[in-house]
């Protein structure tokens, strides 16, 4: 059999910083994804913003997670020889009189250093300013190619193979390893980073997912000069030539992959609040998030089985807490750092 020291199974966000992260630190990496089409890795826009929702929250952890982040995705862009990741200006336009008096409130106290407000704002012409806003640095990880250069990579080392595990009948434990016979693998751990697939792993079964579809239009806008990422109760973000993207929904009824039009109307009514170009839709996606109640990642060792790993639940924060949660995880897993509880696995498996 081919040994390896872990197998990863899923290669989104979640596994695909993982896999870097142990194969940077030495170890021998297999990664198995189903290679499906469509999942909310595959779709997700890749933003990383500093401030966000009604109440202009900084992040958690920004200040932590974000050069982290930097430095991790330069670093495999070097290994890689291709470029998915940078840092850019974000513009967040205010929609009501609260927003406006929650950034007087906050913008001296909690994000000073955060936020600037250019002149002008942006072209009036082009976009409804009429009630202010600023703008911040985020970042913005090309997320499809991320993903793709990593499978390339691991591919090309025999480190990667197309495959659908059956997570009960397929893994079978050893008193050191865990092995699948069904492609001649066995290796020291096996770690699910299956994103909302997991709720129906067997093996985490009690944990409390609570799954948000999320929908994005792909437009083409002629005349569109801007290059910031535009929030104002969505957001809007340049892709390529006359392209960009819009979204997202969160909706947490019929979680499926299929775009619905009322989706689409969401988008495209909240869209012409703020935006005055005619757009025209190209493509529309759907994919559902992987969100554990709490809202935090979850990771650790299954109890019962500490062959058996989990990496999961980064629902909309994947480009900005994978790095270091990847890194953390790295260090639990060499036994250097004690999990952190709010993070544990455990702490949501009810037996």
């Amino acid at each position: 059999m081919i040994q390896s020291d872990y197998l990863i199974v899923g290669q989104g966000l979640a596994g695909t910083a993982l896999a870097w992260t142990l194969t940077k630190r030495g170890y021998c990496v297999h990664i198995l994804d189903r290679c499906e089409p469509i999942t909310s890795s595959k779709i997700a826009a890749g933003l990383i913003t500093p401030i966000t929702g009604l109440r202009l929250v900084v992040s958690w952890r920004l200040d932590e997670f974000l050069p982290f982040a930097t430095r991790f995705y330069r670093s495999v862009e070097q290994q890689t020889d291709t470029h998915f990741f940078e840092l850019k200006p974000m513009l967040r336009l205010f929609s009501s009189e609260q927003e406006q008096e929650q950034y007087r409130e906050r913008s001296q106290t909690h994000f000073p250093e955060l936020v600037s407000v250019p002149e002008p704002l942006a072209d009036p012409e082009t976009f409804e300013i009429s009630r202010g806003g600023f703008e911040m640095i985020g970042g913005q990880l090309d997320v499809p190619l991320y993903l793709d250069v990593t499978r390339r990579y691991f591919e090309s080392r025999s480190w990667f193979q197309q495959a659908e595990i059956d997570p009960v009948n397929d893994l079978e434990f050893q008193a050191t390893n865990v092995r699948l016979p069904r492609w001649n693998l066995q290796a020291d751990k096996i770690i699910f980073c299956e994103g909302i697939h997991s709720q129906h792993n067997p093996w985490f079964r009690t944990i409390p997912f609570e799954g948000a579809k999320g929908e994005i239009l792909t437009l083409k806008i002629p005349g569109l000069k801007e290059r910031r990422v535009v929030h104002r109760g969505i957001w809007l973000a340049h892709w390529k030539e006359d392209f960009y993207r819009a979204g997202s929904t969160y909706h947490r009824e019929q979680l499926d992959c299929e775009p619905t039009p009322a989706g689409r109307e969401e988008i495209c009514s909240r869209l012409s609040e703020f935006l005055k170009l005619p757009v025209e839709v190209i493509d529309h996606r759907a994919a559902v998030r992987p969100v554990i109640r709490g809202r935090l990642p979850i990771m650790g060792l299954h109890p019962e089985q500490p062959q058996i790993g989990f990496f999961n639940g980064f629902a909309s924060k994947g480009s900005l807490q994978t790095p270091w949660m990847a890194d953390h995880f790295s260090d639990i897993l060499e036994g250097k750092v004690p999990l952190e509880k709010q993070l544990d696995l455990s702490r949501k498996l009810n037996f």
